[in-house]
């Protein structure tokens, strides 16, 4: 089994970003940090999700782990 890709939830000027890794441009941007992080799912129901919060902090959310 390959290893799960990475994605991250932004700040962004308008909301959330949704950007995979290394990438330049955001693959989507959304008006709340629930919204990106249900598009991030949708994108790439395996990957790894960094989330960043409005303290600047990353999180992680494992799609193997329960919520």
């Amino acid at each position: 089994m390959s290893k799960p890709k990475k994605l991250f939830i932004e700040q962004h000027e308008k909301g959330w970003s949704v950007k995979q890794e290394h990438a330049q441009r955001a693959s989507a941007v959304k008006p709340t940090q629930a919204d990106a992080i249900e598009r991030a799912e949708e994108i790439n129901p395996n990957a790894e999700i960094h989330i960043q919060g409005l303290n600047g902090k990353w999180r992680k959310k494992n799609p193997f782990d329960p919520d």
